[in-house]
């Protein structure tokens, strides 16, 4: 007797593979058979007919550990789809995977949830941020000490971006650190020092740095940022497919062409490292370094009218608001004055999340996705207080996998069957995850879809993807017809 049949559908195994019509036969929370099944021997039947049968979702880029506490988590991510989520990207994230997860586990999540070890706050255990300085010599093995922790802990990699005292590091501290995950068999999973006009020299660092350790490379959010930087583009993908004649390398992607991030990124390194920002902008020369910083950033990338920010620090501003408007309701004429207002009005000294549009080439972004060895991944991210998902924020973090699919689903089932690899097998892959495959033996993890849309967008992202029918998790029904079914059966996913 089964536990479940999913009955009837057009199955894509996550392999790549064409699909084919079969029944999808669980029990034990591991799929038995995926075959032409006679009718009953099931405890529950799902009926499938006239809807595609993937594996679920593998979103392998997020930063779902800063709300594990979320009771929406579990719902937010099974109404997409998704049935495994990696937090602690972009060397943003908690020093200790180990309590991180243990609070994950505890929530009881209906998703399966795993995060990196992320290098900032790692090395701020032993190099307090505020000192703005690399560490000492003595310093390098108590970085690579608490990375290795963090490691055996249970984090899946060792993640590392231009945030949080990030850039502060010598290069021994890094290549003490990628060597520490090498040697536990685990990738280096980077956000670029830059995705602008120095994106080819970040890109070989990256790569110089896994090579150096012998460590799997994963990028992040491949893009080139900033029309006068989309001439980057070209160069830092040869520089990535040369380096995988030898080296394990892979990026993940998003299928939009803007981005979101701090309001502070438009501002150099130099400024934000040691996280005295706020200090540096209460003096006139860092006002007038960080001014003149973002007049910069709008004439490189995107002018103010591009840059919505999500929850503004300042009351006079309207949720949702350009900067342009943010301006005009501050009574500036400067909108990099009131971007600077609007930072120094929170005391993180982020300025909150935002989002820029229109900062990478749509072309561009239909090249990322087309390569094979590019994982699709949202690059959600919450509240950072863990209340959850802002109504006003970016599209990706709602439906990211619905527009990827839609895509390809408009070119073929061939190019249908490759997104289908891209979203669910291949990202589990590069975290030696077994997860993203339906075949007899693997976890059943699963989604049904029925007419599946892309309804989010940039005036209304906080619209789920009509056609989630139903989702199956670690062999348990945990979504039917758009409602969750109680079912918990979400797992920690650990390295």
């Amino acid at each position: 007797m089964h536990d479940l049949v999913v009955r009837g559908g057009t199955v894509f195994d996550g392999s790549g593979a064409p699909p084919r019509q079969a029944d999808v036969a669980i029990a034990g929370g591991r799929v038995v058979a995926i075959d032409r099944l006679p009718p009953g021997g099931a405890a529950r039947e799902v009926d499938a007919a006239g809807a595609l049968v993937t594996p679920g979702f593998v979103d392998i880029h997020t930063h779902y550990d800063l709300c594990v506490d979320w009771p929406g988590l579990g719902e937010h991510c099974l109404r997409q789809g998704i049935t495994s989520v990696v937090g602690g990207n972009c060397g943003l994230g908690d020093p200790d995977p180990g309590a991180l997860l243990a609070r994950a586990r505890a929530a009881r999540l209906p998703v399966h949830l795993g995060v990196l070890a992320p290098f900032g706050p790692l090395r701020g255990l032993v190099v307090p941020r505020h000192e703005g300085r690399p560490a000492r010599p003595d310093e390098v093995p108590l970085v690579a000490a608490a990375v290795a922790q963090a490691l055996d802990q249970g984090a899946l990699g060792l993640s590392w971006g231009p945030y949080h005292g990030n850039t502060l590091a010598s290069p021994d501290e890094l290549a003490a650190a990628v060597a520490t995950a090498a040697r536990r068999g685990k990738p280096l999973v980077v956000h670029r020092r830059s995705e602008g006009v120095h994106g080819l020299a970040a890109t070989r660092e990256a790569i110089a740095l896994a090579r150096a350790a012998g460590a799997r490379l994963q990028v992040s959010h491949l893009k080139a940022a900033g029309r006068v930087h989309w001439g980057q583009f070209e160069p830092v993908l040869e520089a990535l497919d040369d380096a995988r004649r030898d080296l394990d390398v892979a990026v993940d992607v998003y299928p939009y062409d803007a981005s979101l991030t701090y309001l502070s990124a438009m501002l150099p390194n130099e400024l934000t490292a040691d996280g005295r920002l706020l200090e540096a902008l209460a003096t006139r020369d860092g006002r007038a370094r960080a001014r003149a910083a973002v007049a910069t950033w709008f004439a490189e990338r995107q002018g103010p009218e591009h840059v919505v920010v999500h929850e503004p620090t300042l009351p006079a501003v309207p949720r949702g608001s350009s900067l342009l408007a943010a301006a005009r309701a501050l009574g500036e004429d400067d909108a990099a004055e009131a971007a600077l207002r609007l930072i120094a009005a929170d005391p993180r000294g982020t300025g909150g999340w935002t989002t820029y549009k229109h900062t990478m080439a749509p072309e561009q972004v239909e090249h990322a996705l087309d390569l094979p060895w590019a994982a699709i991944a949202s690059d959600a991210v919450p509240e950072e207080d863990g209340s959850g998902l802002s109504t006003s924020t970016h599209p990706r973090c709602f439906s990211t996998f619905a527009r990827a699919l839609g895509r390809a689903a408009r070119r073929g089932d061939d190019a249908l069957a490759r997104a289908v690899r891209q979203a669910t097998s291949l990202p589990a892959a590069r975290f030696g995850l077994e997860r993203g495959r339906l075949a007899p033996g693997a976890p059943a993890d699963l989604v049904v879809l029925r007419d599946l849309d892309d309804v989010a967008t940039h005036e209304a992202p906080a619209r789920y993807p009509p056609g989630v029918a139903a989702v199956v998790v670690e062999g348990a029904l945990a979504l039917v017809d758009g409602a969750l079914t109680g079912a918990r059966p979400g797992v920690i996913l650990a390295g």
